[in-house]
């Protein structure tokens, strides 16, 4: 009962109503079931004393009551296990809120990925629904076992006795085997965490693993990990599975000493055969009580790891941070500044003292080499994560003390790795404000992307497939420029939006992004420098901080990080 006192009440007391309904059911048919006994015991005095009338009305009284403990075990179970999916329905929301909230650092920092977040919130929310449902036996099946043994030590306290001595090893047999299952447990998870992020890895990046001949290795591992929770899962079942068997052992022993005992009894005319049957009866419903209980601990205590697991991630501070009383975004606005802004990581510095001051309607290009800190630097105005040290505003208003949606709603993106979702073009297109009543097709006309829809089968009810995948490299980044078209965002982040496309659906996509950048602050992040060749400044970063910034031919005459840059691509 601890455990669920520790982990699970938490959860459970939002339904004490409904526990108690099925606490009360339980004591009914603990009551009914405490009857049993005497039932049988009164019906073996009936056969021996030859009493017709008697032998008539017991059978049919013990019919009617096993029918009332079957109506009420039917909603005893019925509301504990429906309890059991409210609990988890409501856990995976709460997990699904927080996946939502947790900044960009967690996930990189997560180490078995989105794979092992989808198993915490499959497995182990799983685990905790079938302890849920054996709580229902830690409510019924205590009573029984309690009136059972009031049965007992009311036919003969002495053969009770016999029954008391093999508690403590029972329980004792219990506990040990419940913290070894904890232990177990916990690995098996961890296990399963890996399994599933090595499936989505293989599912995800089966284009790579295909073509670099990577089935085997894929294989290898998924066959290692498996390995590794069968192991645990073996350990798991062995422990499950020995409590009854040494259990039954350890009473068989008691058991047989309790015959031999009760048959010295009734020899000496000091036990009758209807008290030996109805103490026989009542002992078996004892046991069967005490196993029940048992099995239920077992299950709770894997529960309460899983739990645990959870709660670690429910639990964790890597949100984005807001304030009670935030103020409107600035719809005015003149000026983005970044005033000493300096960016760590997990002990390592990203950015250095970052200072830039945008005015409204520029286009900022930002160059350098890989890990320069480019995307590091817009990911701040997005508040992906927060900086370490320095401030971000908005014509003099920190951009944490606006309402995240509210700053969110005011800058479209563009990526490199366009992310579709597995619905419509037009969903897809919608997706950049679904709030407004705007018009798809004219924003799929501006991105150069309504020839090619029309010409699919369902045209903008077309689904686009798994990540896109029904769609080219150039036509997916062109609905995602649609979709920053329909958002209408006064800022715009283009991180290398066409850097992984070839030349023609680069000219074609650029053309796109021409047109979105109309009129709208951009901050541009590119690899190919003959993009940004119009930029009004460009900024070059070089280990977290900002070397050179210019236009085109102000950096070219410098001869610096810049020239050397675009030289090596021309």
């Amino acid at each position: 009962m601890k455990v669920i006192v520790k982990t699970l009440w938490p959860e459970l007391s939002k339904y004490k109503v409904k526990l108690i309904f099925v606490l009360i059911l339980g004591v009914i048919i603990s009551g009914l079931k405490s009857y049993m006994p005497k039932f049988i015991q009164s019906l073996q005095i009936a056969w021996e004393q030859h009493d017709t009338e008697s032998a008539q009305w017991i059978p049919l009284t013990f019919v009617a009551a096993w029918l009332l403990i079957s109506l009420c075990r039917y909603w005893h179970l019925y509301w504990m296990k429906f309890i059991s999916d409210l609990v988890s329905v409501k856990l995976r929301r709460d997990l699904m809120n927080k996946y939502l909230t947790l900044n960009l650092a967690f996930r990189q920092n997560f180490t078995s990925g989105s794979g092992g977040l989808i198993s915490r919130m499959v497995n182990d929310i799983g685990i905790i629904q079938v302890g849920i449902h054996k709580i229902a036996d830690l409510l019924r099946e205590p009573f029984t076992a309690i009136a059972m043994f009031a049965w007992l030590v009311y036919l003969n306290w002495g053969l009770t006795l016999f029954i008391i001595a093999a508690l403590p090893f029972i329980v004792l047999i219990s506990k040990r085997l419940g913290t070894s299952l904890k232990k177990y447990s916990h690995q098996n998870q961890e296990a399963m965490e890996d399994l599933t992020s090595t499936l989505k890895e293989s599912l995800d990046g089966s284009r790579v693993v295909q073509s670099f001949n990577l089935e085997s290795e894929m294989r290898r591992q998924f066959d290692r990990e498996a390995d590794v929770f069968l192991e645990t899962r073996r350990k798991i079942i062995s422990r499950e599975e020995a409590t009854a068997p040494i259990t039954e052992s350890v009473v068989s022993l008691f058991i047989a000493a309790l015959l031999y005992y009760i048959s010295h009894l009734i020899f000496n005319d000091q036990f009758s055969n209807a008290d030996f049957v109805a103490f026989l009866f009542a002992l078996t419903f004892f046991q069967d009580a005490f196993k029940k209980i048992q099995y239920g601990y077992v299950k709770l205590q894997q529960s309460s790891v899983a739990m645990e697991r959870l709660q670690e991630i429910l639990t964790n501070q890597s949100v984005v941070p807001q304030i009670e009383a935030p103020k409107e975004f600035p719809e005015s606005w003149k000026e983005i500044k970044y005033d000493n802004v300096s960016l760590s990581l997990n002990g390592n510095s990203i950015l250095n003292k970052i200072n830039l001051n945008i005015k409204r309607g520029e286009v900022i290009a930002f160059v350098g080499p890989s890990g320069s800190g480019k995307t590091s630097l817009v990911n701040l105005l997005e508040r992906f994560f927060d900086p370490s040290s320095g401030v971000i505003s908005l014509d003099g208003i920190n951009i944490t003390d606006i309402e995240l949606n509210d700053l969110r709603s005011h800058i479209a993106l563009v990526n490199q790795d366009v992310f579709l979702f597995g619905d419509t073009i037009e969903q897809n297109i919608r997706a950049g404000d679904l709030q407004k009543k705007g018009d798809v097709i004219e924003s799929a006309k501006i991105a150069n992307a309504h020839n090619f829809i029309m010409q699919m089968e369902e045209q903008y009810k077309s689904k686009v497939g798994d990540y896109g995948g029904r769609l080219s490299g150039g036509e997916k980044q062109r609905i995602s420029i649609a979709r920053a078209i329909y958002k209408d965002a006064p800022i715009l982040i283009l991180d290398e939006a066409t850097s992984a496309l070839d030349s023609k659906s680069e000219k074609e996509v650029q053309q796109s992004l021409d047109k979105l950048m109309q009129g709208r602050t951009a901050l541009v992040i590119a690899h190919r420098l003959s993009t940004i060749k119009n930029a009004d400044r460009i900024f070059v970063l070089k280990d977290g901080e900002v070397i050179e910034e210019g236009n085109h031919d102000t950096l070219l005459a410098l001869e610096g990080e810049y020239s050397r840059l675009y030289k090596l691509q021309q």
